[in-house]
């Protein structure tokens, strides 16, 4: 995507945009099977991950930790609770 970035904004964009038309379409084409909804499941917890990721990052353009803090502290949780289970 780098390289793509190095031609334009615009260009990126429209890249962005068509790969997530396409996956759409060939999950919206596959729907009608059970690997298809699951594959949307997962895309879509990916994709929720990543705008996280992108709101954090932008907070801390602005100066704000608090994001960077809480995602920190939700990524040791994990560990947190598999340590009580062993």
């Amino acid at each position: 995507m780098a390289r793509v970035l190095e031609h334009g904004e615009l260009t990126f964009l429209g890249v962005k945009v068509a790969i997530g038309a396409i996956a759409a379409y060939i999950l919206y084409r596959c729907a009608h099977l059970p690997l298809a909804r699951h594959g949307l499941t997962a895309v879509l917890a990916v994709y929720v991950g990543l705008m996280l990721v992108h709101a954090a990052t932008g907070c801390v353009a602005l100066g704000w930790q608090g994001p960077v803090i809480l995602l920190g502290y939700l990524g040791k949780l994990s560990n947190a609770f598999l340590s009580l289970l062993i």
